[in-house]
């Protein structure tokens, strides 16, 4: 079982440097008609752990991302770099206007595909995510973001009428912090990881299931540097609560 991640680990490492599994981002949306660019260096790392020794490797991981509010809860981008081409996309699930919480959902799909003519060699990979995005908003508008997450991926490569697979079902999670430096520009530092639960090896024919407990995993650090005018921020005082509509529980309008 841990040869077969290994040698899934090592696919990875062929396909892309690994999938990021950092989000780099806040939990809020940017708002309506609003651009944001980020430059994401990082380091990252693989290992599987073997009778008390980690083995693995670590690399540098450097993405560029742009992302753009298409609506009030609705941001599209994309990522690319070493993640390859990255689509993603961010659906807020709480009141835009929220003073302390947002809560997102933030679905991505990245991949590769490679082929030769003469001698039909090919290779691909997939990875879909469904990051839950967390933030709690603190004071000078940052924000803490929790990003627990679910991904599946997908790895081949053929040839010479021959062909390997692996397919993996990973958990994992990242903890962020965007400082709000200025008005247009955040500094984010983030930690992730993703441990992969199941999955299954083929090569030719036979499939070889992989199961639970692959003691190994991925890990990557990233310092994003966020430029673009987000949201606008807003606290509420502990009297009142703002609504969506910017009244509050009392008489007249506030103003934080």
């Amino acid at each position: 079982m841990r040869h077969a991640f290994v040698v899934a680990v090592c696919l990875g490492f062929w396909g892309t440097g690994c999938v990021s599994v950092s989000h780099v981002q806040t939990a809020d949306t940017l708002g309506q008609g609003k651009f944001q660019f980020a430059i994401e260096p990082g380091l990252g790392g693989a290992g599987v752990v073997s009778g008390g020794d980690v083995e693995g490797f670590y690399y540098p991981h450097v993405d560029l991302s742009m992302r753009y509010g298409v609506a009030d809860r609705v941001d599209l981008g994309v990522r690319i770099g070493s993640s390859l081409a990255e689509l993603q996309s961010k659906f807020l699930l709480t009141q835009p206007d929220n003073p302390d919480l947002a809560i997102s959902l933030a679905p991505s799909v990245m991949g590769l595909f490679v082929g030769t003519d003469e001698d039909a060699v090919v290779g691909s990979y997939v990875n879909v995510a469904l990051p839950l995005l967390v933030g709690f908003k603190t004071s000078g508008g940052s924000e803490f973001v929790l990003g627990p997450r679910v991904s599946y991926t997908r790895i081949g490569a053929g040839g010479g009428g021959e062909s390997a697979g692996v397919n993996l079902l990973s958990v994992g999670t990242s903890v962020g912090y965007a400082i709000r430096v200025t008005e247009g520009f955040r500094l984010m530092p983030e930690v992730g990881f993703s441990v992969p639960v199941v999955g299954k090896f083929h090569a030719g024919d036979s499939d070889s299931e992989l199961g639970a407990g692959f003691d190994g995993g991925f890990v990557q650090f990233k310092l994003g540097f966020l430029f673009g005018q987000g949201r606008s921020s807003r606290r509420s005082s502990p009297d009142s609560f703002i609504d969506s509509r910017g009244a509050d529980s009392g008489s007249g309008d506030v103003d934080i």
